[in-house]
């Protein structure tokens, strides 16, 4: 169900207060609708260009795929391929592997939502960032979404650190994945 079609339903029938000031986050159902047919833009700037986007490839019973892309100025944009965890209706980091199962990198700052023109990077430099992102990670890491009152195509991301929610929310800018990719923000 579209994002737009969730928050309109919930105006109509009055059974949904501001998500984001009660807390009522997405179901597991409405987060996997989302998933099938946008890509989730992250801290998006007016032109809608974010400092990290994610398109989810596969959505399986347990778990699901996702490539997401970041960029630091004067070096190769990178794309990531993850599994996380459903755990209920919250996404989960594996702590063990960090879900990293893959790396590539483009010239440029903009992330194809089709993933054509990634160079791969070679598999074994994987141990070496898996073990960079445990040495900050929590052994519970987990996210969980909430409709963002700005607009009808725009969420807030929670994340989980051993169970304690984190006081700064995420802002994420829904993009169709029709649009065909987005520009990536070089942070540093």
């Amino acid at each position: 169900m579209p994002l737009a079609r969730i928050a309109a339903t919930c105006a109509a029938l009055a059974l949904c207060p501001s998500a984001v000031a009660a807390q009522e986050f997405l179901s597991r159902i409405e987060v996997e609708d989302l998933m099938r047919e946008q890509a989730f833009c992250y801290h998006p700037n007016d032109r809608l260009a974010c400092s990290w986007a994610e398109i989810y490839t596969a959505l399986y019973d347990d778990h699901v795929v996702l490539h997401t892309a970041n960029a630091v100025w004067d070096a190769p944009m990178e794309v990531q391929e993850y599994r996380l965890n459903w755990e209920g209706d919250a996404l989960c980091i594996p702590y063990e592997n960090q879900g990293l199962r893959a790396m590539w990198e483009a010239e440029g700052y903009r992330f194809s939502f089709d993933l054509l023109g990634l160079t791969p990077l070679p598999d074994e430099i994987l141990p070496e960032r898996i073990e960079m992102l445990r040495e900050t990670a929590p052994r519970d890491f987990c996210f969980r979404y909430t409709i963002d009152d700005a607009g009808p195509d725009a969420l807030f991301q929670h994340v989980f650190r051993d169970g304690v929610e984190d006081e700064a929310r995420d802002p994420v800018a829904l993009i169709p994945r029709f649009a065909s990719g987005v520009a990536i923000i070089p942070s540093g």
